[in-house]
C-alpha cells in the first residue's frame, strides 16, 4: 500500500480482491524521501516527469514511461517543474514471477524506464482502470497480464538490447515523428542497405518502420494533448495527419481510445498546485 507523501495527491484508486492500484498527481519541483513499496508494482508516466533515485542508480520518467519496481523497493523523486501524474497498480505474486522467470539479469528490465511500443499495453491498463461496471476487475487483471506479457516478447525480441544500426534508425525516426524520410535516407542513417534494413526492423520490432513512425506520431500527440496545447484538429495536422478524422482513427487503434477522451482524463490530474 502507498505511504502517505504531502508532495502527493491521490485522485482515484481501487482496492478490492487482492488487487491495488492509485491514479496521483504530484506537485512540480517537489521532492518526494525516500520511501519504500513493499509489493512490486508498475508505473505508467501520464504527464510530466520525475526523476526516480534507488540507491546509486538514476532513472529519467518522462511521459509514456513504463517502470517495473521490485518488491520491497525504495527510492526517492524529484518531480519537474510542471509536475506530473502517474498510474500505479501492484502487481500479484504469479504474474510477477512470470515477468521475472529466465530474465537474465532481471535488472536490465526491472527498475528501468521502458519506452516505445510498451507504451500502448500500459495504456490499456489505464483505460480499464478507469471503467467501472463489475467487469472492470477482470479486465484490470488482463490488461495488466497483457503488458506483462508484452514486455517478456519484448526481451525474447531483443527490443530493449543495443543494436548499433537499429538504434541509429530509431533515435532518427523518434527526433523527427512529424517529418516524413524515405527509407534509402533512414538506411543511410543505419548504414546499412535499405532491403535488409526493412527486415531486420521487422525481425527486431515486429511491425515496419512506417507503422513505427505512425505510432511516435501518436506518442508525439499525446505528448500535446498531456501539455494541453492546441485543438486536436491542430495536433492533427502538426502530427502529419491529412485530417481529424484520419488522426482519430489512427489514435484509436494505437492507444484503444479517442483523442478527447483522453485529454479529458489527463485534464482530470491537473489539481491546483499539483
Amino acid at each position: 500500500m502507498q505511504q502517505r507523501l504531502e508532495a502527493r495527491q491521490v485522485r482515484r484508486t481501487i482496492c478490492r480482491a487482492g488487487l491495488y492500484a492509485y491514479e496521483a498527481a504530484y506537485a512540480s519541483g517537489s521532492r518526494l524521501p525516500e520511501h519504500e513499496h513493499t509489493s512490486p508494482f508498475v508505473t505508467y508516466v501520464l504527464r510530466g516527469n520525475y526523476v526516480e533515485q534507488e540507491g546509486r542508480l538514476s532513472r529519467e520518467c518522462g511521459r509514456g514511461a513504463v517502470i517495473f519496481h521490485r518488491p520491497n523497493e525504495t527510492h526517492a523523486n524529484a518531480v519537474g517543474p510542471h509536475g506530473t501524474a502517474s498510474l500505479n497498480v501492484e502487481i500479484g505474486a504469479e504474474p510477477w514471477r512470470e515477468l521475472t522467470a529466465d530474465m537474465v539479469p532481471a535488472r536490465d528490465i526491472i527498475g528501468r524506464a521502458l519506452f516505445g511500443n510498451v507504451e500502448w499495453l500500459a495504456l490499456a491498463v489505464w483505460r480499464e482502470f478507469h471503467n467501472d461496471d463489475s467487469a472492470s476487475r477482470l479486465g484490470l487483471d488482463e490488461a495488466v497480464a497483457m503488458l506483462c506479457g508484452a514486455v517478456r516478447t519484448s526481451i525474447a525480441r531483443g527490443v530493449f538490447e543495443p543494436h548499433t544500426r537499429l538504434d541509429r534508425c530509431t533515435e532518427y525516426l523518434c527526433a523527427r515523428p512529424t517529418m516524413t524520410p524515405r527509407l534509402a535516407e533512414v538506411a543511410h542513417v543505419a548504414g546499412v542497405h535499405p532491403m535488409h534494413l526493412s527486415k531486420l526492423f521487422r525481425k527486431q520490432f515486429g511491425y515496419s518502420m512506417g507503422e513505427f513512425l505512425r505510432r511516435q506520431r501518436i506518442a508525439w500527440a499525446c505528448e500535446q494533448l498531456a501539455r494541453d496545447t492546441g485543438t486536436i484538429s491542430s495536433i492533427a495536422a502538426r502530427a502529419g495527419f491529412s485530417d481529424h478524422a484520419h488522426f482519430t482513427r489512427t489514435f484509436r487503434r494505437i492507444a484503444g481510445c479517442s483523442p478527447s477522451w483522453y485529454r479529458l482524463r489527463l485534464r482530470a490530474t491537473l489539481v491546483q498546485g499539483f
